[in-house]
């Protein structure tokens, strides 16, 4: 007997991506963390980009909030 079907998929669909979208919100408004190393906080956007949790456009921006411009 199968529970939920695509109805119930798309529902969690939904809320991951809801729950993506506000993990990058949060991240893009985040201040740098004081003392942490800015070649590990570019890793860190590098990656969340590769992820698919941030825009490019988001990316760049952090990326500047990062290197101080």
């Amino acid at each position: 007997m199968m529970l939920g079907g695509v109805g119930f998929q798309a529902g969690l669909d939904k809320a991951r991506l809801e729950q993506l979208a506000a993990q990058r919100q949060a991240r893009a408004e985040a201040p740098a963390a004081p003392g942490r190393d800015v070649v590990e906080q570019l890793k860190d956007l590098k990656a969340l980009l590769d992820d698919g949790v941030l825009s490019p456009e988001e990316f760049q921006m952090a990326k500047r909030k990062v290197l101080g411009g």
